[in-house]
């Protein structure tokens, strides 16, 4: 019997980008020191990938790993008041690292507790007045 566990969204894109630039998912996991099959454990949702891994892969995948790590750690916790907590205390780590969080809409809701959501539309706000702003110059 297998257990399905809940998977950041975040996770299989790293994975991907991770394995592509170690040239196989077998290779990746020979880096992380893993199995090949927590990897995929990991793909399927069958166990948690552990902040440390999330770290290495983000190193391997050439993002920042710091960051990296700060997302982790709020993905354990969302949709709870200490993952309300966390992201306030590492939010400027995960914006850096979750254009995605911010500009993902519905795909972003558990991280953010409906106080959180005048935080994202202020952002969201920002972002387009940004961009507003470069079309003006062109």
């Amino acid at each position: 019997m297998s257990t399905t566990i809940h998977k950041p969204e975040y996770l299989d894109q790293l994975i991907d980008l991770a394995s592509h630039k170690a040239g196989s998912d077998y290779k990746l996991a020979k880096m992380v020191n893993v199995s090949r099959q927590t990897v995929s454990n990991w793909r399927h949702a069958k166990k948690t990938c552990p902040v440390a891994d999330v770290v290495l892969m983000a190193e391997i995948a050439g993002l920042e790993s710091e960051k990296w790590a700060a997302r982790a750690i709020v993905a354990q916790y969302e949709g709870t008041p200490k993952g309300d907590m966390l992201y306030r205390a590492l939010g400027k780590a995960l914006l850096a690292t979750g254009a995605a969080l911010v500009s993902g809409g519905a795909s972003a809701h558990p991280i953010f507790s409906i106080v959180d959501k005048g935080v994202v539309y202020f952002i969201r706000c920002i972002e387009v007045l940004t961009e507003r702003r470069q079309h003006v110059r062109v």
